[in-house]
């Protein structure tokens, strides 16, 4: 009994050396938003964002302060940046990191290697490149009523509800170190001052090749994955447009002769709703149909032309490769990347129009 009294104690012991030491939020600076800007050849400078509470607990006010360093590597920039700061700092909140277009086009290996092994720094984290600064933008104040690390996280959060793929650090990792897709995040810049999500930053491997616009995200949504919501835009003749509500898309992708000259068919079902038709009478049923047709030909039309820029550029932000592979046991993928920017890519869309306004 005195034993098993003695095991239970030293447990208990153990245990209590193991639990993680408390953090008082008095006590560090928890950051919200990172960015990083390219400075030259060897040094990167980044900026973090702290949100900072004034005015006491009846009027407080929270407002963001920002610390920028330059170093060659980010782990050294966070000793530099903790030399100006009064307390440690905590990435355990850390929301967003952004690369600025310079930064992100030399390759951001190095800063993607040290947050992997960072235990710190959550999977769920954001990731974007911006049209200029990362710096410029962390340090200004916006009109919306929140500072910008909170700003930025609610922007890109609402936005991968409706246009943008969802994306997180974690997706990121999984086509970076993984075969057969590129990884691709949020493309940011700022209007009128306000931040605008401006489009989907592409990457080969680790390096910034471009971007599509924002208009074109949601076809690249219909062709990475199932969605809800959103909106597009289409042409109707030569001068009207009308604007589609997608409430339900499904995408399968149909693969055949994978092991010798493969072939891929990408077939997208969407149920919507017209929202805005000027001039065009959603209650006969044949303009109903006409309308089905325009949308059918001009999302296939446009799916079809982004991927072939994805196939001519050389990357697979829609990781074909890896879904190919899925369905073949012995993938070569050195034989895939040769055959890659050849492979014929089908776009092939059903829509059904539910609903036109309150009318059907």
């Amino acid at each position: 009994m005195r034993k098993i009294k003695t095991a239970f104690i030293s447990f208990l012991l153990l245990a209590a050396g193991c639990t993680p030491q408390k953090q008082v939020l008095e006590d560090i600076q928890l950051v919200g938003a990172v960015g990083f800007d390219y400075v030259d050849g060897k040094k990167i400078e980044a900026t973090v964002a702290v949100p900072v509470s004034t005015g006491g607990s009846q009027q407080a006010t929270l407002s963001s302060t920002t610390f920028s360093a330059k170093s060659h590597t980010s782990k050294n920039i966070r000793q530099v940046l903790q030399s100006e700061s009064p307390r440690p700092f905590a990435t355990g909140r850390v929301s967003t990191i952004m690369f600025d277009e310079e930064l992100a086009e030399h390759g951001i290996t190095k800063i993607i290697d040290s947050l992997q092994r960072d235990p710190s720094v959550g999977r769920n984290i954001y990731l974007a490149v911006v049209k200029g600064k990362t710096k410029d933008l962390l340090n200004q104040q916006y009109p919306v009523g929140d500072i910008a690390p909170v700003y930025l996280k609610r922007l890109i959060e609402q936005n991968t509800e409706l246009t943008l793929p969802r994306y997180n650090l974690h997706h990121f990792n999984y086509s970076y170190y993984g075969k057969g897709s590129d990884p691709f995040m949020a493309y940011i810049d700022q209007k009128e001052g306000h931040i605008r999500i401006a489009g989907l930053a592409l990457f080969d491997h680790s390096k910034y090749v471009g971007h599509i616009t924002f208009s074109d995200t949601f076809i690249f949504k219909l062709m990475y994955e199932n969605f809800r919501q959103g909106t597009h835009e289409f042409k109707l003749g030569k001068e009207n447009h009308l604007t589609v509500e997608n409430l339900n898309s499904r995408v399968n992708y149909d693969i055949t002769h994978s092991k010798t000259n493969p072939k891929i068919n990408i077939k997208i079902h969407i149920k919507g709703k017209v929202n805005d038709a000027a001039a065009t009478p959603l209650y006969e049923k044949k303009k109903i149909d006409m309308i089905e047709r325009t949308i059918k030909k001009q999302t296939e039309h446009q799916a079809e032309a982004m991927v072939d820029r994805f196939q001519k550029k050389g990357i697979d932000p829609l990781g074909l490769g890896d879904i190919t592979r899925s369905r073949y046991r012995h993938f070569n993928f050195n034989e895939w990347k040769k055959a890659y920017p050849d492979v014929p890519v089908d776009v092939n869309v059903d829509i059904r129009v539910t609903q036109a306004g309150i009318v059907e």
